[in-house]
């Protein structure tokens, strides 16, 4: 098939995509200046338009998706954070910000409908765990699981946008569990926990659970290897301030006033 002819069935099969994929469908290599001035070409033609660097989508593309463009702007990306809860229909609201866990340096990459945050892997939690692919029109992207998403938010509760939205999002995954919509696996969020070595979050996943466990079916066992991981004192959490928190009863973390009404008054 002539490139030309290769070029515009490759667009339309692909709604985003980057330059090395566009030069693998071409048979060309990735740096080839071929490739740039083929790209050039459908750029002027008006068949592809630039996303950012190195990323474009099809003219025939609506709105761009911001997952499947924000997964192709660095190799070895996985959707994780607010943007993983996002795509397991757990968030509490959308948020213009794709937050990507990637090889390379974090920073903020932003584009003229979104931006995309890259976020460095937890250190004693890999990026080779608890990720799987979803589908996103007809194109593979990869994510971390639900139960490693609360997880990570639990350690870095600022990529949620706050403590309202964070809980409001746990709301969620509880009331589409308890709906039979969701299944949650309790052993893998102990796993993480305890890989993650953060103690302090560790207590607020034992807090969450044991409010939510009747709803999630949170077995004993699982709340006994939380409370080890646990902080052995008192320790403020999810941005808690002195005089502004309360106890989250024997777990050894002070959370905010908010958080711990929400279960109380419930």
């Amino acid at each position: 098939m002539p490139r030309a002819s290769r070029s515009l069935s490759f667009f339309g099969a692909t709604p985003i995509f980057g330059r090395a994929e566009y030069a693998r469908a071409v048979g060309r290599r990735p740096q080839d200046r071929l490739v740039t001035g083929m790209l050039a070409h459908h750029l002027r033609a008006g068949n592809i338009r630039r996303i950012s660097r190195g990323v474009f989508a099809s003219a025939s593309t609506g709105s761009p998706d911001r997952f499947l463009a924000a997964s192709r702007l660095r190799d070895g990306g996985v959707m994780a954070y607010r943007s993983a809860l996002e795509l397991h229909g757990c968030a509490l609201t959308q948020s213009g910000e794709v937050q990507v866990i990637a090889p390379g340096e974090p920073g903020v990459v932003s584009m003229k409908d979104f931006c995309c945050r890259f976020v460095s892997s937890p250190g004693r939690l890999p990026l080779t765990e608890g990720v799987m692919r979803l589908e996103r029109h007809g194109l593979t992207i990869e994510v971390t699981t639900l139960e490693r998403t609360v997880v990570d938010l639990l350690d870095r509760y600022g990529l949620a946008g706050g403590e309202q939205e964070l809980f409001g999002s746990l709301d969620l995954v509880a009331d589409r569990a308890g709906g039979l919509d969701l299944e949650i696996d309790i052993d893998a969020m102990v796993r993480f926990a305890a890989k993650l070595g953060n103690a302090a979050a560790a207590g607020v996943l034992g807090y969450w659970l044991e409010c939510e466990r009747s709803t999630l079916e949170v077995p004993d066992s699982a709340l006994q290897q939380l409370r080890a991981l646990a902080p052995r004192q008192s320790r403020y959490a999810l941005g808690a301030k002195p005089g502004q928190g309360r106890a989250a009863t024997g777990w050894n973390v002070i959370l905010p006033n908010d958080v711990v009404e929400r279960y109380f008054d419930s």
